[in-house]
């Protein structure tokens, strides 16, 4: 009797701990067949969105930026009732105890947005900024890497060049309408 019972209680922990949670990086994975999306995972070099000359600090933490993922959410009229849908789903990713809001922001025209970061300590191995628009969509920027100081990529940020970042994101100007304008 007690062995079924322990059986019984292990079974049901394996079971829990399999439980799926939704991950920014299933979600980004969930949708790169849906047209309504745009997602880019950037294999371009971080150094090429400065004129400005680096610290060695903030060399240093480009250097350990892995990889960067973007997803927009491009709003396009008869999609409203999509767009909530997507932005809850994404909201309660985001909502989860793994993620710490460091700050909220206004962004673009009647914008909003979240830095947000996944660890704990000062450095992280996930930082995400999330914006959202009710007129242009919603927008998530995931920074991977190991030891990232987000005070850094806050400042690295004001230092990106944008006329540089257009450059980039040049091939990708229809998908991208109106965001840099």
């Amino acid at each position: 009797m007690k062995r079924s019972i322990l059986i019984g209680l292990v079974v049901g922990m394996l079971f829990i701990s399999c439980e799926k949670t939704a991950s920014i990086q299933s979600y980004f994975v969930s949708k790169m067949d849906d047209s309504s999306f745009f997602i880019v995972n950037l294999p371009i070099q971080l150094d090429s969105f400065f004129s400005k000359k680096l610290s060695f600090e903030e060399q240093n933490a480009v250097k350990n930026i892995d990889k960067l993922n973007l997803l927009f959410f491009l709003l396009n009229e008869g999609q409203e009732e999509k767009y909530d849908k997507e932005l809850e789903e994404i909201s309660a990713i985001l909502s989860q105890k793994q993620f710490q809001i460091l700050m909220d922001f206004k962004a673009f025209d009647n914008s909003k947005g979240s830095l947000l970061i996944n660890g704990e300590g000062d450095l992280f191995e996930e930082v995400i900024v999330f914006f959202n628009s009710t007129k242009m969509g919603f927008g998530i920027l995931r920074i991977v890497g190991s030891d990232i100081d987000p005070r850094i990529i806050v400042a690295l940020a004001n230092k990106a060049d944008p006329d540089l970042i257009k450059k980039q994101f040049g091939s990708f100007k229809e998908e991208l309408k109106g965001l840099f304008d």
